[in-house]
């Protein structure tokens, strides 16, 4: 949802940047690369050792830079499939990096009896948000389209940022189980909506 509705805000805040980057001769590829080693080492970096305004600082400012990419590919021409297939595996392992840090979090910090429910909670939010993108992936593969749902990338980047800011403030830590469990539930229901979706696109293919 928000990385569709977000991307003409995206283009329009960091289209002087990209620019930037290319006079400076830094490529599409250079930036995906630094992105995702920047995210996962803030991440993991931080979050577990409970400094999480930090983390969520940096993190987002790395993955609101990850827009940059592509932004550069296009202004230099050089889209390619390679640099399409490198920037969404960065994505899908700097997504685990993140819900890793937080099940991290949760077995270091989270009272004993939140812990199981932050780790497990942080687990299937990850895993279940990895099966997301799949789906899109996959039906674009077979000629569908899989753009419907309201769990995509930045909406579960958004959420869990947003929890890990009311830890820090002070929430309790229920806030972050529940929260995590929530997250893995819209994921979850999400991927059900893609797979229907597609379905319905392939039967009417089959029988128009």
């Amino acid at each position: 949802m928000l990385s569709r509705s977000g991307r003409p805000l995206a283009q329009l805040v960091f289209g002087p940047v990209a620019r930037l980057f290319v006079r400076l001769g830094i490529s599409a590829n250079i930036v995906t690369w630094t992105g995702a080693i920047l995210s996962c080492v803030s991440a993991l970096f931080f979050i577990p050792q409970n400094m999480l305004l930090t983390g969520v600082v940096i993190t987002t400012i790395v993955v609101i830079f990850d827009n940059l990419d592509g932004q550069i590919a296009r202004l230099t021409k050089t889209s390619s499939a390679w640099g399409s297939f490198l920037d969404s595996t960065l994505d899908r392992v700097t997504d685990a990096a993140v819900f890793a840090a937080l099940g991290l979090w949760g077995y270091f910090h989270a009272a004993t009896m939140v812990a199981p429910w932050v780790m497990g909670g942080a687990l299937a939010a990850g895993l279940l948000g990895s099966v997301v993108p799949y789906t899109r992936a996959k039906a674009e593969s077979i000629g569908c389209s899989a753009a419907v749902g309201f769990a995509e990338r930045a909406d579960r980047l958004v959420f869990a940022g947003v929890l890990t800011l009311a830890i820090r403030f002070g929430a309790s830590h229920w806030v972050m189980a529940i929260g995590l469990w929530i997250l893995a539930l819209l994921a979850f229901v999400t991927v059900i909506q893609r797979m229907l979706y597609v379905r319905s696109q392939l039967r009417e293919r089959e029988h128009p």
